[in-house]
């Protein structure tokens, strides 16, 4: 099995970026929108400067911080992975607002209609032991209550729906009531769980991960995406000590109130292209500091800070070259830098997070599991070595390896793709229209799948119950 061993600070700087970040937040400090959660902090021994806000946390405050977390077994988890067992690809957490439309080629605004076609063809489309998420918003939903109208759907369309996603503290309590119907217990949902670079401790994430402390959570997955030359510095660095400044100064912010908590993280940093105007989150600056973020806390802090939603944010637009390419670089990149396993990563998403495509997700299955058999690496074992059919075969007069039982024995064990093409060139035009029949083929298996979908057996009161808490929802939220 092939393991990524590469790193990109030697000893001295990890200690220059600590101390750089100790300085940060010593001095700049964090600013707190909560007066809870500044008055936590206050009671930790932070320095709060109640007018602007701000809670400045002294070196030894977080040193110690520091210490307690790298000797708890939950911290030293390690975020690096395993890669053994069978490629598997499923939808990731990343919900985006567009789709696009294979049959126009077009992007537009996803639908409920595009939800429950999408939904029918993940049952059928992605492995049984995994879940199910919600792949796209429905934009023809009132954004107040359009994440529990999806929850419900997806409870209805799937038998093994992925977990609720709230985008505002209102909706919580529906979606935990949802939960325990289907359930028969409650479950806290996803959410709001990002910092507001710069060093910024929101109004949105706190009253979320209010709401999560007093459900009774105790992990906490919080997310920073500072981008270079707009909320951070321009260098790579200066990224990194603002990544590391704000994961440190929310997971204090958050113990403070929670003592027991446990936390983990996730760097999804940008660099602003300055010819263009734009932020990137594919560019190889923006994945550099992705990954440095996540070598200063394996190294130094506790470790279990990966990089957020792995290689799904891609600038490509389009399913097709650009997004192959961008994608292998990702997942390569992480998989050598982080130890993670050799897998794609992507799960169909476009323009960085903000549009999916069933098309691209079935290319990337398939190109995904490629790079899986290379991470595989390479089995010696006496059986593999093959000396004796080495010698059966000998310098190859009368005989081949191809009539051999060791390759019958050994054959299936290589990568076959279905789409990607083998074989030999045939003429320009021929070639030059591969990529589009790709694609076609692609879209083609999945309406076939969309066909074969068949709803599964819940219980028709658990619907009713659940339809109840919507229509609620809908009543109480949308009157505001």
């Amino acid at each position: 099995m092939v393991s990524g061993n590469q790193t990109l600070f030697a000893e001295s700087e990890l200690d220059q970026l600590h101390d750089a970040v100790l300085c940060v937040m010593s001095n700049t400090g964090l600013k707190i929108c909560d007066d809870r959660f500044l008055n936590g902090v206050a009671s930790i021994g932070a320095r709060v400067d109640w007018d602007a806000r701000v809670a400045r946390f002294p070196p030894s405050l977080v040193e110690a911080f520091i210490d307690r977390r790298k000797t708890t077994e939950s911290a030293r988890a390690s975020h690096r992975d395993t890669q053994a067992g069978p490629y598997e690809a499923s939808l990731s957490s990343v919900i985006a607002p567009f789709v696009h439309d294979y049959p126009t080629k077009t992007r537009r605004w996803s639908t409920r209609a595009d939800l429950v076609e999408i939904t029918r063809w993940a049952e059928i489309d992605t492995p049984q032991s995994r879940s199910v998420g919600l792949a796209v918003t429905m934009s023809d939903v009132d954004p107040h209550v359009e994440p529990i109208e999806a929850y419900a759907l997806l409870l209805e369309m799937t038998s093994r729906p992925s977990p609720a996603y709230a985008t505002d503290s209102d909706q919580v309590k529906y979606l935990i009531d949802i939960a325990a119907v289907y359930y028969g217990e409650p479950r806290f949902p996803r959410g709001i769980d990002f910092m507001t670079s710069p060093l910024t401790f929101g109004d949105r994430l706190a009253r979320f991960t209010r709401e999560a402390i007093e459900f009774g959570e105790t992990h906490f997955g919080i997310g920073v995406m500072p981008i270079c030359g707009g909320n951070a510095p321009m260098t790579i660095a200066g990224n990194v000590v603002v990544s590391a400044a704000e994961l440190l100064g929310a997971w204090l912010t958050i113990q403070s109130l929670q003592p027991e908590a446990t936390f983990s993280g996730s760097a999804c940093n940008g660099m602003t292209d300055m010819r263009r105007g734009v932020a990137t989150f594919n560019a190889p600056e923006a994945l550099l500091a992705d990954l440095g973020v996540c070598e200063l806390f394996e190294r130094r802090y506790g470790g279990r800070v990966g990089v957020a939603a792995g290689a799904d944010y891609i600038d490509a637009r389009l399913p097709g070259m650009q997004a192959a390419y961008e994608r292998t670089m990702r997942a390569m990149a992480i998989a050598a830098f982080t130890g993670g396993p050799y897998a794609m990563g992507g799960a169909g998403t476009l323009d960085e997070g903000k549009v999916f495509s069933a098309v691209q997700f079935i290319l990337e299955r398939e190109m995904g599991a490629g790079l899986w058999r290379l991470g595989q690496g390479i089995e010696v074992t006496p059986e593999t070595l093959a000396v004796d059919t080495i010698a059966e075969v000998g310098v190859g007069e009368g005989k081949s390896y191809l009539t051999s039982d060791h390759t019958l024995r050994h054959y299936r064990e290589t990568w076959f793709p279905e789409y990607l093409v083998r074989g030999m060139w045939e003429s320009d035009a021929v070639e030059f229209a591969r990529e589009a029949q790709m694609m076609e083929r692609a879209y083609q298996h999945y309406r076939d799948c969309v066909a074969r979908y068949a709803a599964p057996q819940i219980d028709e009161s658990k619907l009713r119950q659940i339809r109840r808490i919507v229509a609620r929802a809908r009543e109480d939220l949308l009157r505001r």
